[in-house]
């Protein structure tokens, strides 16, 4: 494995940790503290540094604050699930 599929592994690993610390401790109602979006935003640039195309689960220009919980786990759910289904090889059904 070269140093660079190496460090982009540990940065893979790296993001979806935060990510899933972050979905186990978001409290209930409006997410209001700036550390929970600043950790969430880390951890996207960790993925975009990988190579991965992040942008769709970018949060929206809100202040802090005016982002319901629901919002925020939804795009932590997808980025995970995204990154679960890479990682394992997953073969995707719609087939008939």
């Amino acid at each position: 494995m070269t140093d660079k599929a190496a460090q982009d592994e540990d940065a893979i690993r790296r993001a979806y940790a935060n990510l899933k610390s972050l979905r186990d401790n978001i409290p209930p109602g409006y997410v209001t503290d700036a550390v929970f979006y600043e950790t969430f935003n880390r951890s996207l640039d960790l993925l975009q540094q990988t190579g991965a195309d992040v942008r769709e689960w970018r949060l929206p220009r809100k202040p802090i604050g005016e982002m319901d919980q629901s919002e925020f786990f939804l795009r932590i759910d997808a980025v995970l699930a995204y990154f679960t289904i890479s990682q394992e090889k997953t073969s995707i059904g719609f087939r008939k």
